[in-house]
Parts: C-alpha cells; structure tokens; sequence
C-alpha cells in the first residue's frame, strides 16, 4: 500500500538497543507503511558500540550521566552520606528523569523534522517521560495531533520511589503536558484506568505482542544441560530471582537436579552474582550482561526454562510486561515468579506456558517438573491462535490516527504550513 501521510515516532529507546522498551515503537515503525503510514523516527544518540542500519531513524542529543559512583570521594564524607549527596543531586538534576538533557535536542529535532517532511501526527513512547514532555513541546509548537503512548506508569510506577516534593512536581507536570495529546494509550487495562484517573479522560488499551518475522532464521537447539535463562532487567534487585536461586541450590544439593545452568542476559543484575556466591552456585550461574538482541534470542531457543521475575510488589500484579509475549514466541517453557495476584498467573495457565509461582513450594514443584520435562526432552506447544502480533499495534495505531487526523482544525494545518 503506498502511504500518503507520515508520522513522527518519539522513542529515547529503539533497536539495535537490545532494551525490551525498544520493541514496542520498532514494530509500530516495521509495520505502519501496511496502514497508510509512513513512520519517522527520532531518538536519542547510539549507545557505544552498536550498529544503526536504519534508515528513517533521527538520533539526536545525548543523556546527560552522573559520575560513575565508582569514581573515587573525599575520604572524610561516610559512603551513606556520600550516597545521600548524590541521591539529592539526582532528585535535583533529573527532572523529570535521566533523560531530562536528551529534551532541548529533541525538540528542536522533531520540530525541523515535522516542517521537512510534511508530518501529520505524532506517537511519542515513554518511559522515560522525558519522551512526552519533548513530544508535548512539538505538538504545542507545530499544532500537529499527538498521541502520548505509556507502556508503564510516570507517576505511580512501583519501580520508582520518589520524595513526596518530587511526586507532587512529576504528578503536576504529567497533568499539563500529557494533558494536551489528542489522545492516550496503554498497554493494559489496569494501567489505563490509573492513567483515566490521572488525567480524567478515557484511556485506549493496545496490547504489548510479538513479531513472527524476528523468530524466523532463529533455530531451536536442544539444550546441552538443564539451562534456566533470564533476559531483562532486573532493576538493580527490584526485581529478586533469589527465590528461585535458593530453590536451585537446595534441589542441586540434594542431587534431585543436576548439570543445571543459569544465564542472565541484560542491565541493572543488582546483587545477582552476590546472591549466587552466598547460594554456592555461582560456579553454574553466568551473567551476561546486555548483549545484542539475537543473541539474547539465541539463548531464549536453546533455554530449558525461560524465568520471568516481577516485583513482588502487590503494585505489580497488573503487569504483563513484553517479556512474556517474546518467551511466548521462543517456543521455550516458562516459569514466571511475582505476586501472588498477578494477572500473569492466569495469562500463564491459559496458554500452557509452564509455571507461575508466588511461594517456594511452587518454585520447587515448578523447577522438578522443568527438569522432568528437560529429561524427558519435551518441547512446548503452546497455543498462539488468540496472542497478538506485532502487526496489530500498528493497525491499532493506525486506527487512531486516522481518527485524530481527521479531528484536526484548519488552524493546525495553516500553523505547519507557515
């Protein structure tokens, strides 16, 4: 279908980053041209060593990063006390978050893009919520339609401890930029009635899916021990795989599991390799830091157990996340750890993906059963006929581009002509 209208995607996170908050806004971007759409994209600068081949992407500006805190400190000040310092400077510097600096750039970017390409609309993704701040800036300046996309919360994220001054400045903030989108999406119900709440408005829901295509060329290999793989971040602890560390452990001392391997792929570990030395399997666990995202892939295909970990946070219980939707596609059995309310537990159940556990006798049951059915070499067949795929984010987004397009004022328009 040739396209007639373009639109400016906002995304601080997008492919080759291997983050899984980047793969929302590429499968929008891959698939939009279907819909009547072309998608422009602006993003912040490439991390270090990666290759961008892409060809409708903007990067512009550069988060601004503290000082490594392992750079050295006046011996007099106590390490709580120098931690306490920093933590001020952050809640100072910061606003609303890392990406803060990344803002002026992308304004300035997205502006001269809208005027140079004749842009119709605007989708910006956050987190960050730098991303809709800038976003807001650009509709204001241009008069374009803009949909303001979450795909968690700003305020009221369980992730995210702010001091009541900080909360009470964020939630202001959200209010008055997010405030004039044309319209606003989530990725859950849940998430969308805190969001209507928020901003005293309806709140459109478009599922978080996968792309078949990505799984194509990505063969399935026969796991060479009993490999348990975890990809994503664990945000620095808050999200706690020693639960499930601890089950290992115990079943391998009493040799009711054997030749047993943990791979963690991604940022923010916390005190995973702490937790394993403390455990006596840090011989068997390997992290591997943020790796390309084919090899992630890789690893998913030749898992025995791909290991979900959510906060246990009764906060959390509304969360899918995307990881559940690309360990769907690997093909591989699941064990999924949170709170015991967790929406993923019936997501799980229904779809025959393994195992969702709360407590350590579900862990342990979970992981015997795994290790069975690695010993049995048994392959999961999962159900994929009611899942989404990536396609269907963008012909939701499409749908409501087309709907605020058509709701846009002559003044609008007159206003990116001049």
């Amino acid at each position: 279908m040739a396209s007639s209208r373009r639109v400016l995607v906002l995304a601080y996170h997008y492919p080759p980053e291997p983050a899984s908050g980047a793969l929302r806004m590429a499968y929008l971007v891959k698939y939009l041209p279907n819909y009547g759409w072309d998608p422009i994209v602006l993003t912040r600068r490439m991390p270090p060593g990666m290759v961008d081949r892409s060809t409708n992407v903007a990067r512009v500006g550069r988060a601004f990063a503290m000082q490594s805190d392992r750079a050295a400190v006046v011996p007099v000040l106590s390490s709580s006390t120098v931690n306490m310092l920093k933590d001020r400077a952050r809640e100072i510097v910061f606003f609303p978050d890392r990406a803060a600096s990344w803002i002026p750039a992308a304004i300035a970017g997205g502006v001269r893009a809208s005027r140079s390409f004749g842009v119709d609309a605007i989708v910006s993704s956050a987190m960050p919520a730098s991303v809709h701040v800038a976003a807001s800036a650009i509709a204001s300046i241009t008069g374009l339609p803009w949909i303001a996309d979450y795909r968690d919360l700003w305020n009221g994220n369980p992730y995210i401890n702010e001091p009541a001054w900080r909360k009470m400045l964020l939630y202001g903030l959200e209010r008055f930029s997010v405030g004039s989108a044309s319209q606003i999406v989530t990725i859950t119900q849940s998430i969308a009635d805190v969001l209507s709440e928020i901003h005293d408005r309806p709140v459109s829901v478009v599922p978080n899916a996968y792309d078949t295509e990505e799984w194509r060329d990505i063969p399935f290999v026969e796991p060479d021990a009993f490999r348990i793989v975890h990809a994503g971040s664990l945000y620095d602890g808050q999200r706690n795989p020693e639960p499930v560390l601890a089950q290992v452990a115990a079943l391998r001392q009493s040799g009711e599991i054997a030749d047993v391997r943990l791979d963690f792929y991604g940022p923010n570990p916390g005190p995973l390799l702490e937790t394993a030395r403390r455990l006596g399997i840090d011989d068997v666990l390997r992290y591997h830091g943020v790796t390309e995202r084919r090899v992630a892939m890789e690893a998913e295909r030749s898992a025995a157990l791909l290991l979900i970990v959510q906060n246990a946070d009764p906060r959390t219980a509304s969360e899918y996340g995307s990881k559940v939707f690309e360990y769907q596609a690997a093909g591989r059995v699941i064990l999924a750890l949170g709170p015991a309310q967790s929406v993923l537990r019936s997501y799980v159940s229904s779809n025959a993906l393994g195992w969702f556990a709360s407590s350590d006798d579900e862990i342990r049951g979970a992981l015997l059963e795994a290790y069975r059915a690695y010993r049995e070499r048994r392959t999961l067949r999962a159900d994929l006929q009611d899942v989404r795929t990536a396609d269907s984010i963008a012909e939701s987004f499409a749908d409501m581009l087309d709907a605020v397009t058509t709701l846009r004022s002559p003044m609008a328009s007159s206003s990116l002509a001049s």
